[in-house]
Parts: structure tokens; sequence; C-alpha cells
């Protein structure tokens, strides 16, 4: 009989060997799939409890004052641990602590047999949107009422071991099999846990595909849905009413006629075929609104209507919160899919190589390899988005995207990607993102179906994201993936390995002069993007010695490339992919080219990289100065009817700018503004200092000093969350590690973008778990993210969001609309800051309840004259004006 004990502690800090202690030991023994006996103590130390642990576990230094320390209570732990298999979440942290207790008492240490449920849980729950405790339990539905105290912890882990067991139980022999030859080097033992053949469940919603386990499936045809009977107004009053589906079906749902009055009049544009621009504010519901009448479009006209958001993000979002509410009102049967580029959706076929190649057998290789086995059993789309990889593994998500479209193939009939294509054609709703949407526009190739109508969500992003995306870009990741692959297709073929290994390392050695041309750029004056990379532009016009060392790197490159595709094509040897590698060397070999020996007068090239990463990990970016004339040409002109909603469309309340950055007419495009019914005057303050310092560029410290003085006495005064808004990522570094040295702010949580570990996501579920937190981020954060009523108090606007002077990007489109004796920063600078700073004034009032204060710092938004454009931007709030230490006194706390 198998005896679990499942362990949790807490303690004063992160490490023994720093002197850290357990404070508190929680103990679970499972016996028989059965918790059979519980254990918890508090544990004096006999040392000070810091006050950001007694914040994250309530344990005072009162509480365990008169309690045992941990040799007195050793004899109790050592029979409930005897004999034993151990579990933990994070075995390392936890058996270090108690290795270390028993060895101060001078008591033996334990090596017993480990069960590590974090690991445990990363396979075979490759789902879950999260591997903290806390968000597996409400992942996975698991009472936790005391999270960070032992005794709750360890039940929680003890009811995740109970569901990781049953499982493992309901796999196939077959993946039971594979991952038993994969799990030598993983923390945990776990063939203890895994079932025989006779034990293993049989499963006939899987298939064996060439090897692999995966989800049967059916190739879709669309439905023929009946029209709705009800006219359009009766819907709406139907959905929307005094008693409607609304208010039955979703208990918080509240009435607003402004998301009555958006579904209306998409409709009546498309049923006049008319492009439309509407700014919604926050709070509306603006996706439900769009919904309803894109819904009863397609099923009236029997052809797709086709939805675009900014990113991939909010595409999971659309259709796993709002659609549902949507569909299940028609009571019929309607399709929706999510579009996607190939390179987010798994390849079956490179995966299964990745999985036999021995080669790549680290423990985060096999990490992944037993991840994606599970998941093959549970996904339906192969989209990479629904799993969470490792961070640091990122970059091998290369080795295994979508890159071909061979139907002759025999992976080809389950290809996820391609099943999502043929899904798409006999759908009622698309949802794509503003990326592909604009790549696919001018392709010949096209990869959504044909459709008339589309709802652009987020629509002041599209000229942002399609000028990025109808450029070019190229990165390292991307040919040393596909030279890894070609050299394991090619086996012993001889003498194309040597002209292989050549080509690489050429490659490689270009790289690496590219990284170090960055490097030295930076020396002076280091250019950051939002994520912390290095940047740099590349202007052919200006050859120096290092460009030329480069240029020549760049020939020597493509002439190599042109080689081994030579005799790639001349080689006699059956090659399986043969035509699919020789358009990808094509393709690398004109990107070279184009993106590092051509230039374009209306397009900018950069180069950007981790400084602290690997010395070839550079990316290289081309981007259009602007999209315009291909938004016009290959999408306005040519769809019936357009809506553009976003709670940003406006300057001083015109629409002029947007208008003009999609090259409409005033009389192609009506336009319509609704305002939030927000009590802004009662419920938001906005605080701007009179006395902070100058802004100066390069030299930012003694703004940055003053930005974190004024955060410690924001911080003391509220004792609560407070977002912090950058435009510039070296300052936000700087404030993190000023904030991060004072023993002020010993009570607050102070999570940096791209200094604490996490997605954003991630960054922002930690800063809501905390009473009293401090988030700094950048653009990433400025949009796109909710924290409602209690989760956000204070936001903090740094610098009016312009782009930095030094930006190499910014530079050279600024060079250009000199050329063309136009205005950069009218044009170019400021709408864009606007449209930011709405962004960002939106993080804090997101509900009708939501209340708080916003301070600018930067007093330009009242001593310049473009100023006004900010401030008659937004809603009327009640506006401050003086020095800080008497603003301070007017925050209602």
């Amino acid at each position: 009989m198998k005896k679990f004990v499942v362990i949790d502690v807490e303690t004063t800090g992160h490490s023994p060997a720093k002197g850290d202690k357990i404070i508190e030991i929680g103990i679970v023994v499972i016996e028989n799939d059965q918790i059979v006996k519980q254990y918890n103590q508090l544990i004096n130390p006999k040392s000070g409890i810091p006050p950001f642990i007694t914040q994250l576990t309530s344990i005072s230094e009162e509480q365990i004052r008169d309690k045992p320390s941990f040799s007195e209570v050793a004899d109790d732990l050592i029979p409930l641990l005897a004999d034993a298999i151990m579990v933990a979440h994070n075995i390392n942290f936890d058996l270090s602590f108690l290795n270390d207790e028993l060895t101060q008492a001078g008591l033996a240490t334990l090596q017993p047999p480990i069960i590590d449920t974090v690991e445990l849980s990363r396979i075979f729950f490759p789902r879950a949107p999260g591997y903290k405790l806390g968000e597996l339990a409400q992942h996975l539905h698991l009472t936790h009422d005391q999270p960070h105290r032992a005794i709750s912890d360890a039940l929680v882990t003890a009811d995740l071991l109970l569901l990781l067991m049953n499982k493992i139980n309901s796999l196939p022999i077959q993946v039971i099999n594979q991952l038993l030859d994969i799990s030598v080097k993983l923390k945990s033992d776990l063939a203890i846990l895994l079932p025989d053949e006779k034990e293993a469940a049989i499963r006939h919603d899987l298939c064996n595909y060439n090897g692999l386990a995966i989800k049967n499936w059916q190739e879709y045809q669309k439905p023929e849905a009946e029209k709705y009977a009800l006219s359009f107004q009766d819907c709406l009053d139907r959905f929307y009413g005094e008693n409607g589906y609304l208010q039955k079906k979703f208990q918080e749902y509240e009435r607003r006629k402004d998301q009555q009055w958006i579904s209306e009049t998409i409709y009546d544009q498309f049923q006049r075929n008319r492009h439309a621009m509407i700014e919604a504010e926050t709070g509306i519901g603006k996706s439900i609104a769009y919904l309803l009448p894109a819904v009863y479009q397609s099923i009236h006209s029997k052809e797709p209507v086709v939805i675009s958001t900014s990113n991939t993000n909010l595409q999971a979002k659309l259709k796993d919160e709002d659609m549902h509410k949507v569909f299940s009102f028609f009571s019929q049967e309607l399709q929706v899919t999510l579009v996607k580029g190939k390179q987010n959706y798994l390849s079956i076929e490179k995966f299964f190589q990745f999985y036999q190649d021995r080669s790549q057998n680290s423990y985060h290789h096999l990490l992944i390899k037993a991840m994606i086995l599970v998941w093959l059993t549970e996904t339906t789309t192969g989209d990479l988005d629904e799993i969470q990889l490792p961070k640091k593994d990122q970059q091998m998500k290369q080795q295994l995207v979508v890159d071909k479209q061979d139907s002759s193939s025999p992976w080809s009939s389950a290809c996820f990607y391609q099943r999502m294509k043929r899904k798409a054609k006999h759908s009622h709703i698309i949802i794509t993102n503003h990326a592909l949407l604009s790549l696919d526009i001018v392709s010949t190739d096209k990869l959504l179906p044909n459709y008339a109508y589309l709802i652009l969500d987020e629509a002041h992003r599209l000229d942002t994201v399609a000028s990025r995306y109808l450029g070019n870009s190229l990165n390292y990741f991307e040919l040393s993936a596909f030279f890894q692959r070609l050299e394991k297709s090619l086996g012993e073929i001889d003498p194309l390995i040597k002209i292989l290994k050549d080509t690489h390392y050429e490659i490689d050695s270009l790289f690496r002069l590219l990284f170090l041309f960055v490097k030295d750029n930076n020396n002076k004056n280091k250019t950051y993007n939002d994520r912390g990379r290095l940047q740099s532009l590349w202007d052919l016009e200006s050859f120096d010695r290092d460009k030329t060392v480069i240029r020549d790197g760049v020939y020597r490159s493509i002439e190599l490339l042109n080689l081994l595709s030579q005799q790639l094509l001349e080689a006699e040897a059956n090659l399986i992919d043969r035509e699919t590698y020789l358009l990808e060397l094509r393709e690398f070999s004109d990107k070279l080219k184009c993106l590092l020996l051509l230039s374009e007068e209306s397009e900018v090239t950069w180069l950007e990289i981790d400084q602290n990463g690997a010395e070839n990990a550079v990316y290289i970016y081309r981007e259009l100065f602007s999209a315009t004339e291909q938004l016009t040409n290959h999408l306005f002109t040519q769809k019936k009817g357009i809506i553009m909603i976003s709670g940003t469309l406006t300057i001083q309340q015109s629409f002029a700018y947007m208008r003009k950055s999609f090259g409409l007419k005033e009389k192609e495009v009506d336009c319509y503004q609704l305002k939030a019914n927000f009590p802004y005057d009662q419920n938001v303050q906005l605080m701007i200092p009179s006395d902070f310092p100058e802004i100066r560029y390069p030299q930012h410290d003694e703004f940055v000093f003053a930005t974190s003085e004024a955060i410690l006495s924001l911080a003391k005064l509220i004792k609560g969350k407070m977002l912090v808004l950058f435009t510039s990522y070296d300052m936000l570094k700087q404030t993190y590690y000023l904030l991060k040295e004072t023993e002020d702010l010993e009570d607050y949580m102070i999570i940096g973008q791209g200094l604490s570990t996490g997605s954003r996501n991630r960054l922002i579920k930690h800063f809501r778990s905390f009473e009293q937190s401090i988030l700094l981020g950048t653009n990433a954060f400025w949009e796109g993210i909710d924290i409602p009523g209690e989760g956000l108090s204070c936001l903090v606007i740094v610098k009016l969001p312009f782009q930095s002077p030094s930006d190499p990007v910014y530079t050279k489109k600024a060079e250009y609309y000199k050329k063309l004796n136009r205005n950069p920063f009218m044009e170019l600078s400021l709408p864009k800051a606007v449209f930011q700073f709405k962004q960002g004034f939106g993080r804090l009032v997101r509900k009708q309840t939501d209340r708080g204060v916003i301070f600018v710092f930067d007093d330009r938004i009242m001593k310049k004259r473009y100023g006004k454009y900010f401030l008659e931007s937004i809603p009327d709030v009640p506006l401050s004006y003086e020095p800080l230490h008497q603003l301070l006194k007017k925050v209602n706390v």
C-alpha cells in the first residue's frame, strides 16, 4: 500500500542557506486515495519575521512567540514521514527547509521518493492558466480557504495530487509508455503513479495517428441555419429588454441603453453597406453589442462576418467569454472559428520528430515533450496559446509550429492549421487579429474565406499593427531552427552536410556581428523597446567600417544559402520535403537581402537584441511608415461594410485623424461617439504636481528620483494598489530598483514588467493578490487590461506617452515626414501620444463603482500649448495643479 505524505511549510524567507527558518508546517497523509491524517503546527524560528511574510501568511511574531521550536516537534514529525512518498508543491523548497531543520536538530535528513505537483501539473494540466497553487485551485475548482497557510496549502496540494492521479489513470497505455520513457530526468518519481497496461484507460475518443494519440476529429460542414424568424428590432427587444434574455440568463447583467444602440446602429450600417466609426468608452459592453448584429447578419446573408481584434489574447477572450452569450440566444447550431497565423499552431509532424530526437533530452526538452503528449489527447485546435510553455523555452516554439502546407504529406489530414482553414470556410463568425488580417488582405494565398462585412475591435491599433506586419522581419531563431530541421532530414548525405554547416556557421557569424553592432551603438545612450530589448537603427545611407564588415557577411551568407539551395536541388538522394526546404531557403535569402542590403524611402529597418541574451540572438524588423495606402486599396474599397469600434478614435472629440489614417473621406464613413455614464466628477481626481523636475533627454536621473519619492509618498497614503505607467523601459527599471531598496515599502509587493517573472496576465494576477502592491508597466499595460473595483485605487502616468526622441524608428519616420513638408510632431507624435494617454486614463475606471486618483507627473500637460489635446480628449474630471505636498493633502483616501 502506497503512503503519500503531502507537506507544506511557511518560512521567513526563500533560502535555508541564508538562515531562513520554518514558521509553520502542515502535513496531510494519504493512503488508499483517502486523506487519513492531518498535522499542523506553528514553529518558533527564534528569529524575526519580515513584514512582507506577515502580510503574505498573516503569521506574526506575536503568534509564534510561545510556540515550540522545530527540534521540539521533530519527534512528532518523523513517524508521519517514515516510509512515505513525499509530495509538495515545489518539492525542492519544502524538502530543503525540512532537511536543514533536521540537520540542525542533529537528526538524519530525508531522501524519500518524491512527487512535485508543480512539475506534474505542468504535464497533466497543460491548459491551466498558471501553476501557482492558488491558480490551480481556481482552475480545478478546489477549495482554498487560507492561501499561504501551511495546512490549507497542504490540503489543496493533497486534493491536487488525487486529481493528478485520476488524470494519469485516464490516459491510454500508448501515452503512459511514452511518458515512462521520458520520465528519467524529471524531479518526480513519476513511475510510482503510472498504471500498468491492465489498469490503463481505453479511450474511444482518441486515435493512434502515426504513433501519437490525438483526439478524433470530424470534418465540419456548415449547417443550413434557418433565418431567424424575428425581425432585428424584435431580436433586440428580446435580447436586451426588461426580463429579456441577458437579464434572465446572467445575474451580473446591467441594462445599458447605449449597448443596444450600438447593436442597432451596426446592423443598420450593414444593411446600408456603409462603413462606420464608433467610439464607445469603457463600460458600455461593446463586445456583446457588436456580436449580436454580426451573428444575425451572418445567418440572414449566409456569409461569414469577420471580427478582428488587436491581439491573440483578445481573440481568445472574445470566443471563450462573450461569444457563447450570444450564440445560445439564437437556439440553433452556429459555428465560430478562431483564425491565427501558422506560427500559432503545433505541427504534429514536427513534434513527432522532436519527440523522437534523443539529442534534445534536457530537462526542459523532456518537460515539453510530456506536456504536449498529454495535451494532444485534449486539444481539438492545436493552438499553442492553449498551453503554458516554460518561458525559457519559448524559442523552441519555432521548432514545433507549422511552417509549410504540403497536402501530400502523410500528416496533412490531421494538420491543425489545415483543419482550422477548412473549418473557417464553413463558419458563421470568424475571429482573427489585426496582424493576420493585414497580411491576408495583400496575400494571393488567402487564409480568410470571402467576406463582405468586417468588425474591427480596438480599431485605433490597426494602422500601427498593419505597418509592422506589412513590413518584414527575421530573427536568428528562425534560421537556426530551420538549419537543425534540415540537418536531421539530410542524415549522412554528403557534401550537403558540409555546405549546410558552412552556411550555418556564416549565418551565426553574421548575427554575432549584428549583435555587437547594436551593443556598440547603445554604449553611450541606451535605447530600449517596451520589452527591455536594446534597439538600433539600420540605415544604409551612412556606411562606416562596421557596416561594411556586416555587409560583406550578408553577401557571403546569401551566396552560401544560394549554393546550399542549388546543391539541394541537384542532390540525387530521395529527400522528403525537398521543395519546402528550397522554398524556405529562397525566402531566407530574399529576406536578408531585403532587410540588410536594400532600403525603401517609406520604410524603416532596425535591429533588437536582448542585452543579456545569446550573442547571436538578433531580431531584424522592417516597418512601413504608414499602411494607409494598403488599407485603402485592399480593405476599405473592397468590403461592403466595415465597423471600426474602440474606446479611442477621437482627438479633441474629432475623428479626423483616424479617418485620414485609414484613407477615408468624410462622406465615406459615418462617425458616432458615445460617452460612458460614469460619475467621473464624483469618483475620479486628476492631479498634476507643479514642482516636478523638468524632463530632460537623455539624462533623467533627477526626474526618476522625484518619481520614486512621489510613488513612495502615495503608497504610504493610499495603502492599496497602484498602477504606474511608463513610456521608457530604462526609467521603469531605475524606478523599480529604487523602490525595492527603500525600507519604507516593506509592506508592499513591487512588481516590474520585464523584471518580475511572468507574462502580462500573470503579473496582473500577482498584483491583484496582494492588498498593497505597486505594478510598474510600459506600453503593454496602457491598454487592454482590466483591474476593476478594489483592484486599483491609484493610477500614475509618469510621462505623457510621446515616443522618445532618440527612438530609432521614430527618428527615421520623422525625417520622412519632414521631407514631405509635413509636421511629424502634429501628424505622428502627438496623435499617437493622445490615443495612448486616453487608453492609460481608462485603466482606473471600468465600472460604475470604481473610484480613485490619477496622478500625471508630467506638467507639460499644463504648460505646453499641446496639453489641451490631452485634457480635451478625456472625460471632464476635477483637476488640481499644485505642488506635490499640497496635492497629497487633497487625495481622497
